[in-house]
């Protein structure tokens, strides 16, 4: 039996198999941000770039959905399409809402970071130093699974597809889409550049994100190209976030225990491979359990007071009144 406060997030109150699997109600998020980026855009003066190929996927993941969904129905494989359409918007609308919060040049918060860091007891220089040059090997590896969410959440939802579990498929694309909500105007009113810049090690670092981060900062960044794009949020840690609801989403699956023990090194390495404050972690962790407390307080008011006791893996799990 699941969580009841994550069991929540997918009530029986559904209007049917086709709701659950397409969510509507995340659409209807993305359309408003994507409203407030294009607004922000014309009154900054800032633009974007899309490139063709990138157009062409996602336009190809919509037909693939609508093959699946209408024409030859596969409910499995129009989950997946479906879900993969609405994270892939999402990511769309909230990388540009990043970059345009960033754009405000709110001043720099690392200095704070660091000492409740140290506050904490936490020495992030010397674990920076013990992982990248006394232990490569250590620092190598933690980058390699640091790297490793973009395929993590590829698994996720090929196996959510695959088992017909759409509640959980939905149930993830929303933990995804409103923790990083909470995040982003947190990173706009508290900005850092991240433990790396802090402590001046950037240069033994790939360092991928300070440049966008410097420019959008300085306003030496005119064109928010999206094929070159990359995560700039520093505080707090999405990557830690997204680890936590990786194992949430993984529960009652075959992937639960790998991607429990690979989730855990995985939050650990946003310290030397995302360079990002210890506080950063635990923050960006907190905001996993807010977001359950917001959607499962918004289930209970749209939905009523039916909550299911369990999520069996199939769409139209049973539920009980509370």
């Amino acid at each position: 039996m699941g969580p009841p406060a994550l069991s929540a997030l997918t009530t029986s109150a559904d209007s049917g198999q086709a709701e659950t699997i397409n969510d509507p109600g995340l659409w209807r998020i993305i359309a408003a941000i994507a409203a407030v980026d294009a607004t922000w855009l014309r009154l900054s003066g800032l633009q974007i770039s899309v490139s063709p190929v990138m157009g062409t996927g996602f336009l190809a993941l919509i037909a693939f959905g609508v093959v699946y969904s209408t024409v030859k129905p596969d409910r499995h494989l129009a989950s997946f399409a479906a879900t993969s359409a609405r994270l892939a918007a999402f990511n769309v609308v909230a990388i540009v809402l990043s970059y345009l919060v960033a754009s405000v040049h709110f001043p720099l918060v690392d200095d704070t970071l660091a000492a409740t860091d140290r506050a904490l007891g936490f020495d992030w220089l010397a674990f920076f130093d013990w992982t990248k040059i006394s232990n490569p090997t250590i620092g190598w590896a933690l980058d390699l699974i640091y790297d490793t969410i973009v395929i993590q959440v590829l698994v996720l939802l090929v196996a959510l597809g695959a088992t017909g579990r759409a509640k959980r498929a939905r149930e993830f694309s929303r933990l995804f889409a409103v923790t990083l909500l909470l995040i982003i105007p947190l990173s706009m009113l508290l900005p850092a550049e991240g433990a790396w810049a802090h402590y001046g090690v950037a240069r033994l670092t790939s360092a991928y994100y300070l440049p966008d981060f410097y420019a959008i900062r300085s306003g030496a960044m005119h064109i928010i190209d999206l094929g070159h794009v990359t995560g700039i949020v520093q505080f707090p840690s999405f990557h830690a976030a997204l680890g936590l609801i990786l194992i949430l989403s993984a529960r009652g699956t075959f992937l639960f225990i790998p991607y429990l023990a690979l989730n855990i090194v995985m939050i650990a390495s946003a310290l030397t491979a995302g360079g990002h404050y210890l506080t950063d972690v635990i923050i960006g962790l907190a905001m996993v359990p807010a977001t359950i407390l917001i959607l499962r307080a918004g289930a209970e008011t749209q939905k009523g007071l039916r909550i299911p006791l369990r999520d069996t893996g199939a769409i139209g799990d049973s539920s009980v009144s509370v």
